[in-house]
Parts: C-alpha cells; structure tokens; sequence
C-alpha cells in the first residue's frame, strides 16, 4: 500500500471551478477519485487552505464546514484587501507544510490540487527524495512546465459534465510517468522550448519556495525562521 498525503490550494482549484460552472464535491473528488484503496493508497493526511475574505470573513464558513466533514484538516487565513477584491496567497504556508511531512513522514504519493507554476520547485526537490508527486488541476488551470516536472497529472476536467457520484474509476484520469516510478525525468527529453524554460529558471532570483526547500534540506529552519515567512506571507 502507497501511503499518500495530499495538499489542496482550494482557491486556485475552486476559482477554475466556478469560472467553468462547475461546483466540485469534495469529499467524492478526495475519497473516490484522488486516493482510492483500491489502487492501493492509503490516505494518511489531506490538508485544505482556504482563504478568508477580510470583509466578511465568515462568508465561506459553510465551504470550510464542508471541507472539514470531508476529511481535509482546514487551514485558513484572512486575506488583505486588494482594490474591489482581495489577495490571500498560501504558497509559503503550503510549501512548508509539505516539506516538513515529506522529511518526518516520508510519504511515497504527495498529491497537490493546484496548477500554480510557483509549485515547480516544490516538485523537483520532492521527486529528488524518492516521492512521487502528482499534479491535480484543471488543463486551463495547468502550468505546463508544472505538468512536465511532476510524477503524473490527474486531469479534473473528467469531473465537467457528468454526475461526479456515479463516476467510474479509470486509469485514463492519469496520464505522464508510472506510478510505480520514482526516478527524475531526463531533462534532455525535454523539447527545446522546455529547456529554454528551464535555462530562464536557473537564472531568476530564488522564489520563496526555493529557498523554503533549502532551508529544510540545510536543517536551519526553527521557530523564527517559520514565523518570518508566514509574516511575509500576509
């Protein structure tokens, strides 16, 4: 059995949803589609972060509610007022958390519902220690270099146009390596535009998220070190 954790960026996912008119039913889309014990994965964690809105910040209580009835561990913060909107970002809080589990835990399946591309460095460092890593998101909703650095993909578009209950488990939901596959891709696989991609990464400044993944492979990070970068998060 493949013990699997899994982290969902709900207002990526959800936002994707609505723009589709699609409403997801979570606790079908966890423990039917994405961990299913009769592919041989066993749940063992499954978190959800979910923004507030600091005008209201109980307008989506029945949302949370639902998500914790669900089987996800919850965890929100109140976003920052952004124009006739707001921003709320759970990157730092995300890659954190999945870092700290993959290094107590050692998981072999981490399955993150998001296509934000910000993840990349998140996936290769996690597929560098041996965890399969898949991708779950929508196709417009999906980076297509996070698609290309991840294990696998789960393609959520299948949820479009049928009743989500009456869905049958099929393989074809998962395209891109084997399951059983642990090992990297061969970066000269990649096509030219893929490697200019890649050249252009290398010579960014670090994201946050890279230099989050460094901190815990260098085993510096402590108590002040956390508390500063959910600061920087706000």
């Amino acid at each position: 059995m493949d013990n699997v954790q899994l982290f969902l960026d709900y207002a990526n996912i959800e936002a994707t949803a609505k723009s589709l008119g699609y409403k997801i039913d979570y606790g079908v889309l966890l423990n039917e589609k994405l961990v299913s014990q009769e592919e041989g994965r066993i749940l063992t964690g499954a978190f959800a972060y979910v923004p507030r809105d600091p005008r209201n910040e109980y307008k989506n209580q029945r949302e949370i509610e639902g998500l914790w009835n669900s089987g996800f561990y919850v965890v929100t913060k109140i976003g920052t007022i952004a124009g006739s909107s707001f921003k709320c970002d759970f990157d730092i809080e995300i890659s954190m958390d999945i870092m700290r589990i993959a290094h107590t835990n050692r998981p072999d399946i981490i399955v993150l519902v998001s296509g934000d591309s910000d993840f990349i460095p998140l996936v290769k460092e996690l597929r560098t220690m041996g965890i399969r890593v898949e991708v779950a998101s929508f196709e417009s909703n999906l980076s297509r270099h996070l698609k290309q650095v991840a294990s696998g993909v789960i393609n959520l578009n299948e949820y479009l146009n049928e009743d989500i209950n009456d869905v049958i488990q099929d393989e074809n939901y998962l395209y891109g390596n084997n399951r059983n596959e642990n090992i990297l891709d061969d970066e000269n696989e990649l096509e030219p535009e893929d490697r200019e991609d890649e050249v252009v990464e290398q010579r960014a400044p670090k994201s946050k998220i890279n230099l989050i993944v460094d901190e815990f492979n260098s085993n510096r990070i402590d108590e002040d070190v956390i508390a500063k970068k959910r600061e920087l998060a706000i």
